[in-house]
Order: C-alpha cells, then sequence, then structure tokens
C-alpha cells in the first residue's frame, strides 16, 4: 500500500512480498526522504533488511523505541523478516541483534551483504532461508493465546518456549506478545478508533495497561504517540 505523501519527494510505502517470499518475509518496503529529520521507530514484532547503495543493514527485533537521522536524501528499501524466521535469515543467535541495527556485512559476509542489494541474489538468498518450524507454530499459538497455552500446545515447557524464541526470534514470549498487542492497539487508534476502544480491542486489561505499554514501548503517551504517528 501507499504511504501518506509527506511532500513532492518525500515517501512511505508497503507492499506484498513475492509469493515465494512469504514464509520468510512479511512485507517489502521503500522510504524516500527529502528534508532531514528525526523519525520515531517502535517495536513491531519483525527484523528488517535495509537496503542502500552502499550496502546492508540488519535491524533484530525491538522491545524499545528508537529515534532515528535519516540525512536529506535518504533513500532506503526494506525487507521486513517475520519473527520466526530471523536466526535463519542471519544465522546468529537472533537476541544478539535485539535493539541494534548492525552492517550486514558483520552477520552475513562483506561478499553478501554487497550483493544483497541487488534483486537476483536477493531472492536466492530470501529462498535458500528455511524458518524454525517450531518457532514459526509458537508465533502463531502466542496471537491466540496464553504463553503457557502456546507451550502446552508444543509439548515444552515455558523455559524451553522461552529458549526457542530467545534464539530464533530474539526476545522471550512474553516480550514479543506485549509487542504485537501494542500494534494491534496502533493499527485501531490510527484508524481513528477512540484510545479506550481501541486498547480493549488490541487485548489490554485497561487503558492504565495500555497506557503502561504504549509508554515502555514508545517514549511517549498514547495520546502523544498517535498525534505524532499521524502528523508524519
Amino acid at each position: 500500500m501507499l504511504g501518506p505523501v509527506l511532500n513532492e519527494s518525500d515517501i512511505y510505502r508497503e507492499w506484498a512480498p513475492p509469493p515465494a517470499w512469504r514464509a520468510v518475509v512479511a512485507c517489502c518496503w521503500e522510504q524516500r526522504v527529502a528534508e532531514a529529520r528525526v523519525q520515531r521507530v517502535v517495536p513491531d514484532g519483525c527484523a528488517d533488511l535495509l537496503l542502500r547503495e552502499t550496502g546492508a543493514e540488519v535491524v533484530g527485533l525491538a522491545d524499545d523505541a528508537a529515534l532515528v537521522s535519516l540525512p536529506a536524501g535518504t533513500r532506503i528499501r526494506g525487507v521486513r523478516i517475520r519473527p520466526e524466521a530471523v536466526a535463519p535469515s542471519f544465522g546468529v543467535t537472533a537476541s544478539e541483534l535485539r535493539n541494534r541495527t548492525v552492517d550486514a556485512a558483520d552477520v552475513v559476509g562483506a561478499r553478501r551483504s554487497r550483493a544483497l542489494v541487488a534483486e537476483p541474489a536477493l531472492d536466492d538468498w530470501i529462498q535458500s532461508i528455511e524458518p524454525d518450524a517450531r518457532a514459526a507454530r509458537a508465533v502463531r499459538l502466542l496471537e491466540v493465546g496464553t504463553v503457557d497455552e502456546a507451550a502446552a500446545a508444543l509439548g515444552l515447557s515455558a523455559r524451553q518456549l522461552h529458549r526457542i524464541f530467545e534464539v530464533n526470534v530474539g526476545v522471550g514470549p512474553k516480550a514479543f506478545q506485549r509487542v504485537r498487542r501494542f500494534q494491534r492497539f496502533l493499527q485501531r487508534a490510527e484508524a481513528g478508533v477512540p484510545l479506550a476502544s481501541a486498547a480493549a480491542d488490541a487485548g489490554y486489561s485497561d487503558q492504565a495497561h495500555m497506557s503502561r505499554d504504549v509508554r515502555g514501548l514508545s517514549g511517549l503517551t498514547p495520546a502523544r504517540l498517535i498525534a505524532e504517528r499521524v502528523a508524519s
């Protein structure tokens, strides 16, 4: 979908990945910035591969907000990596990437990092990735149930499930659920749903619970965060 046009040159858009990528990639995106700005990036439960003309960067799963400086003329293409595919994509324990942006050369090697900016190499790399099956199922279960319920459905203890998430996803299962609930709230609130209703729809126990989580994950009150995101 096409994002809001900020001026004649600023744009953010995202679109569905090719069918062959969908087990690994949640979406593809592009951002172009004409004037220098600072952008608040909040946790979304995925990792990203950032592609620039000069090379690539890896952004791990986050459980904290980051303020990113974007110089004038910035142009970035991105591939949003599904949570269960983070460790298989980058060949490291996913928790090593948590809340970090690193040069892709440090995790996939300099040669591959340079090659990934070209579509054929990117396609070959993505199609070579095999997400962990247990992590993939756990991600789906945690969208609809508790950590204990997900662990039981997988025949695991809660501690074993936590280990699978730390290794493959990068954050623990409870932290992952917290981020996904926060994202559900943002989607509803940005669509114009009143904050209290958006909180209930997202699964918060009450508005105070929502306010604590939103401030913890974004650094702003809910009202200020939604106003900032709508304005930008």
